[in-house]
């Protein structure tokens, strides 16, 4: 009876453990793909869809240094043309509250008289938030632009 109670455990255990394990892949996969939609939605200036995606504390560091929260990041995006910010390279390790996604984007933008071209590679935090993953901050750990 001890061995059967110990089995019918150990069985809960690893089929919990492993359920767990396809919902932090489906997690995973999701986040991926969400990444990328929040930086179409800033290529498009789509602010009222960027608002919901980050949390109302949202932080963004830049490569240059500086840091903007969620208005002033939300600012820069209405007043800048990107033409491109496609992601590479991109993994999420997930956690129950929160995630952690790392990648390289690639990023056009147009200036007055000349486009610049660069890359970064991040480092962004998600958790969830009124039910749905959202973005709480991005931080630029290497940028290099193209010579001119």
């Amino acid at each position: 009876m001890k061995r059967v109670i110990i089995l019918f455990l150990v069985s809960v255990f690893l089929i919990g453990s492993v359920k767990g394990q396809q919902s932090a892949k489906s997690d995973s996969g999701y986040l991926v793909l969400l990444n990328q939609r929040i930086d179409d939605y800033v290529v498009q200036k789509n602010l009222a869809a960027l608002d919901t995606l980050y949390v109302a504390d949202f932080v963004f560091s830049h490569g240059s240094g500086k840091v903007e929260g969620k208005p002033g990041w939300l600012a820069t995006v209405g007043r800048t043309d990107y033409t491109l910010r496609r992601h590479d390279s991109v993994t999420a390790e997930v956690h129950p509250d929160m995630a952690i996604v790392k990648g390289k984007m690639s990023i056009q933008r147009i200036n007055k008289d000349k486009t610049d071209r660069y890359y970064l590679k991040y480092i962004r935090v998600y958790a969830p938030r009124k039910n749905r993953w959202q973005m709480v901050s991005h931080s630029t750990t290497f940028e290099q632009h193209e010579p001119q």
